[in-house]
């Protein structure tokens, strides 16, 4: 991208960046246009092509920002000194939400970024969700408490198992089932529960 994006006033990089951020809410990347990108940000095409080239380097960027921005919402929410396994994963899953409440098109998009097969843009994609992951999966580990997981659990094993189970079930459930997003969050959580109690101690239950 062209660096000098930012030397635009605030008010229409925000508009620039949410017409893109909308419009990549609702569509896949092919599907997505510039010209309605465009619209929805209240600018010409030839404004966005000048700072990003392309969709590919719009949607990039759209994806770096989001991730950014996504990153540091959950850092600001994460204010409970508590260290519980568990408790860390559901107050992850309940900042989740509030995050979709307030800023419904970032939570969006990168949902659809994340099942994003289009060639163009999956490797990119893929490469930087996975550097996040292992980052969040690093910081989780150094902070989570193991004194309550039961003698032989790896809090290491059980937190994969807690991520594959994340992407099993939300690439398991259908359209319909993704779009009510709270009742989907209530019953992944209730699997969650379903570990804690194989997991913890009977003193912790």
């Amino acid at each position: 991208m062209n660096d000098k994006f930012f030397d635009l006033p605030e008010e229409k990089q925000d508009r620039m960046i949410n017409g893109a951020l909308h419009i990549f809410a609702k569509y896949d990347y092919k599907k997505a246009s510039m010209e309605e990108i465009a619209a929805a940000a209240g600018v010409s095409k030839a404004l966005f092509f000048h700072y990003f080239e392309n969709k590919r380097g719009l949607y990039l960027f759209a994806y770096s920002y989001s991730t950014d921005f996504f990153l540091r919402e959950m850092r600001a929410m994460q204010t409970e000194p508590d260290n519980d396994f568990f408790g860390m994963i559901v107050n992850s899953q309940r900042s989740k939400l509030a995050i979709l409440a307030k800023h419904p098109d970032i939570m969006l998009f990168l949902m659809n970024a994340y099942y994003e097969d289009s060639p163009e843009v999956k490797d990119d994609i893929d490469r930087s969700f996975g550097e996040v992951l292992a980052d969040s999966s690093r910081k989780f580990l150094e902070r989570a408490d193991r004194s309550r997981l039961k003698d032989g659990v790896s809090a290491e094993k059980l937190l994969n198992i807690i991520l594959w189970m994340s992407e099993g079930y939300m690439r398991t459930r259908t359209p319909e089932q993704l779009s009510d997003l709270e009742k989907l969050n209530d019953e992944y959580l209730e699997h969650v529960e379903m570990l804690r109690r194989q997991a913890y101690k009977p003193e912790y239950i």
